[in-house]
């Protein structure tokens, strides 16, 4: 992408802070939410899929893939065992499904026992306690129930973290004392939709999903959606709609992503949009993870335009992310503190620019685009 260098004689009227603190949430959405979430390690970037697919974590280990749920369903404990055993040799994490009648009997026993079966294999990193609980058919399943089938997988091993899944944003609060893991899912690119019509929708219940999760302590992961179905109209994200999706999710402060579903994603799908988006991501998690850099903020001329600083560690370089949320093409113009003018900006791999004597610099930036930089 072309960058095109401009220099500035004078500081620019109508710069806006680039770098935002959290905000109320409002209906001007104008507005971009950061929420500041102390974040740490492991940042998990994962599958769901199928505990039958033994062969999945083999599959997707060295594509950045860090963590597996695997739907369990009638499965014997020699299929699960198989499943954690083949994801321990190649170092991925798996988020272990309860037995789905166990919970929804409230089966107490059953589900410690359980949970004492497979919570010394080294590779459960925790507890999946249930799949959209507040939109099971023909009942969904009480908050008391979960929170007692927490409480008892606690008893049996208070390690490791229990995770819930949502869909309907509106009633997550009431089981906030069933999870340790806030997990949404929503998937908005459906046939006939064009690009980008369920942006602000979107964007506003990330909004809340994510503040309830800060409110209420919980870890959050956004379900990203990676799958196409024709059955339910849905189809694959573009590539800009998919890294818009992914990066808005890691500004807003997720603690992780996952993506539906392997058995339903598209190979060249996932070569082409998810597998480079994540590779791009990764050598930067711990930049992500350290936090913004709010001693150096970045000035923008457009507030629809969201820019994070990020120190990367063990080294004198920044991470800079450049968020696009209109749906036209922007002409940005950035100003950095005056500590970083002159600074090598990479984007790609490769050198586009210095920072001007001033730290500016100026790219067009399409519709929704984002774009990752190195600064330094």
């Amino acid at each position: 992408m072309m960058i095109k260098r401009r220099k500035f004689i004078c500081l620019i009227p109508g710069f806006v802070v680039g770098s935002t603190s959290s905000i109320l949430l409002s209906s001007d959405t104008k507005k971009y939410l950061t929420i500041k979430r102390k974040r740490n390690l492991p940042f998990f970037l994962g599958w769901y899929d199928h505990i039958y697919n033994i062969d999945v974590s083999t599959q997707v280990s060295s594509k950045g893939i860090n963590l597996l749920i695997p739907y369990v369903g009638e499965a014997d404990k020699g299929k699960i065992q198989a499943f954690l055993d083949a994801s321990k040799k190649v170092g991925v994490k798996v988020l272990l499904e309860i037995y789905r009648p166990l919970v929804e009997s409230e089966n107490i026993l059953g589900v410690k026992d359980f949970i004492r079966t497979y919570k010394n294999h080294p590779s459960v990193y925790g507890w999946y306690l249930y799949d959209e609980p507040e939109i099971k058919k023909p009942t969904p399943l009480s908050p008391d129930l979960l929170k007692k089938v927490y409480q008892a997988i606690k008893q049996e091993d208070k390690s490791k973290p229990v995770a819930l899944v949502f869909a309907d944003i509106k009633k997550i609060e009431s089981y906030a004392d069933g999870m340790d893991i806030l997990m949404w899912d929503s998937y908005p690119c459906e046939e006939g939709v064009p690009e980008f019509e369920w942006v602000l929708s979107y964007r506003k219940a990330l909004y809340k999903v994510i503040s309830l999760a800060n409110v209420k302590n919980k870890k959050f992961w956004n379900v990203l959606q990676a799958y196409s179905k024709s059955q339910f109209k849905k189809r694959l994200p573009t590539k800009v709609e998919f890294r818009y999706m992914f990066y808005l999710s890691v500004f807003a402060g997720a603690d992780g992503l996952l993506f539906w579903t392997h058995y339903l994603s598209s190979h060249s799908w996932n070569e082409s949009v998810l597998y480079p988006t994540i590779k791009e991501l990764q050598e930067y998690i711990p930049a992500i993870i350290k936090g913004e850099d709010l001693s150096n903020p970045v000035q923008v001329n457009n507030s629809d335009i969201q820019v994070k600083l990020f120190p990367i560690p063990n080294t004198k370089k920044y991470l800079m992310i450049t968020v696009n949320h209109n749906p036209t093409q922007i002409n940005l113009i950035l100003k950095l503190t005056q500590r970083l003018a002159g600074k090598i900006v990479t984007f790609n791999k490769k050198t586009i620019t210095n920072l001007s004597p001033d730290a500016s610099f100026s790219t067009l930036l399409n519709p929704y685009e984002v774009r990752v930089y190195q600064i330094g």
